[in-house]
């Protein structure tokens, strides 16, 4: 089992990590939901640096791609559309 909170705590710069969470699912823990939410607004204030980007996706369990698949892409299309247009140097 890998650790990931060094990478999501300080992610590269230029990085975005997409974290997507399932509203019904039941593997996250409070207190991992609200280092993920702080990760996300820290992310935020650091714009020069990697982020951390948190969805909650509603109407879905475990398999996102299955159970909301509208959802899914509403989420992930717009910032795939940023990328094309986003600063090389970030």
């Amino acid at each position: 089992q890998k650790d990931y909170w060094p990478l999501l705590e300080k992610p590269p710069k230029g990085t975005d990590i997409m974290i997507v969470r399932a509203e019904r699912s039941d593997r996250w823990t409070p207190e991992v939901i609200q280092k993920l939410e702080s990760l996300t607004s820290k992310g935020a204030e650091e714009a020069s640096k990697g982020r951390v980007l948190y969805h909650v996706l509603p109407d879905a369990g475990h398999w996102v791609h299955v159970d909301n698949p509208k959802g899914l892409l509403d989420i992930m299309i717009p910032h795939m559309k940023s990328l094309s247009h986003s600063d090389p140097s970030r």
